[in-house]
């Protein structure tokens, strides 16, 4: 099959929609489909097994929380360059990821079908509000007539599905975003500087409110002394908060700048991971980060990341309460037993979400539609 996949967020952007779109085409070029990608221009030269197309410049905004990248580019001079894309590759599946974004995203299954009439339009929604505001019924509104130009749409959970459902009274399937068993699991090593004689606690993750970095750094004031070590990767607006817990308590260390190869050996090194999010996540990669690392992982119990993790490979703790956080961490520190179990149970679960699996899903959803 001839495939194009779209995506207006893409690497070395660290999003959650950048990943997933690098492993669903590499996944399906393995498969022996031929694969291209249409992103923006990132200023970056790629070298991947699949081809990679840029249409316009990339600009970002913020918003639900995080930010929104999109291309740059006068609409007619996208639509042309987009139909060209498509009949000179002669693709027959165009699969959009993010048809909620603005201005492409959105646009994008309705110029391909302008494009090629009897070419299949797949569309995946990849992000969940932490509140359906006013503003986003009035523009879910105004874009329902260019979701319909998608003939199937998939969501990665049940509670993300459902929300679409509700929106634009549409059918959607659920497709769970895959985990590289091969590049995350324990035998990548660890980073050698860090302290091995600490407990050390991981957070991965945007640096912002919805991701909860905050919780977890009161969670840490409460229960911190000389055994625990609690590290950081990620990067954003609530950097400078984190510097100032780092004044204050030299056992904290950030790393706000980290690539796939280190990032696995930083689950490796950790005794847990704790992922604080306040709301809005359509599904929770970083948990199968960790569970494909065998780690114990503490989390918020919030929709997406409660259909990913289950009480056999996770804590589960109320949203913001950080006294309940911190309670939990020291169980998990305490008591050794449940650690082991808890990280067996977590690298069992992960293989339940390998891409293998994933991209037959995908394939199921090209073939039979």
């Amino acid at each position: 099959m001839n495939i194009a996949i779209f995506s207006e967020s893409f690497l070395p952007i660290k999003t959650g929609v950048a990943k997933f779109t690098y492993e669903l085409c590499r996944n399906l070029k393995k498969r022996g489909h031929n694969v291209i990608l249409i992103t923006g221009d990132f200023n970056v030269n790629y070298n991947f097994e699949f081809e990679v197309i840029k249409i316009g410049k990339i600009g970002k905004i913020y918003a639900n929380g995080s930010y929104t990248y999109f291309m740059i580019k006068e609409p007619i001079s996208f639509y042309r360059k987009l139909k060209e894309i498509l009949n000179d590759y002669k693709i027959q599946i165009f699969h959009n990821q993010g048809p909620l974004g603005p201005p492409f995203s959105v646009l994008s299954s309705y110029f391909a079908k302008k494009s090629k009439k009897h070419i299949l339009t797949v569309g995946t929604f990849h992000s969940k509000q932490m509140k359906i505001s006013n503003s986003l019924k009035i523009y879910s509104k105004f874009v329902k007539k260019f979701i319909n130009y998608n003939d199937i749409l998939t969501a990665p959970s049940l509670s993300t599905a459902n929300e679409m459902k509700n929106l634009f009274n549409v059918e959607v399937k659920v497709v769970p975003n895959g985990i590289d068993l091969e590049k995350f699991n324990e035998s990548k090593g660890k980073i050698d500087f860090l302290d091995n004689d600490k407990f050390k606690i991981l957070y991965v993750g945007r640096l912002d409110y919805r991701k909860g970095i905050d919780i977890l750094l009161k969670a840490f004031e409460i229960i911190n002394n000389e055994k625990f070590e609690l590290i950081v990767v990620g990067n954003g607006p609530y950097k400078n908060l984190v510097l100032e817990y780092m004044n204050r308590f030299k056992n904290i260390k950030l790393f706000d700048n980290v690539d796939d190869e280190n990032l696995v050996k930083f689950y490796n090194s950790a005794d847990i991971c704790v992922f604080p999010a306040r709301g809005g996540e359509a599904f929770g990669i970083v948990l199968l980060e960790a569970f494909a690392c065998s780690k114990p992982v503490i989390c918020s119990n919030i929709e997406g990341y409660n259909e990913v993790a289950n009480n056999e490979c996770a804590l589960f703790f109320n949203p913001e309460n950080y006294n309940e956080l911190s309670h939990l961490i020291m169980k998990i520190y305490e008591d050794e037993n449940l650690r082991k179990k808890i990280s067996y149970n977590a690298k069992r679960r992960a293989e339940e979400f390998s891409w293998d699996r994933v991209i037959e899903m995908f394939e199921n959803i090209y073939f039979t539609s």
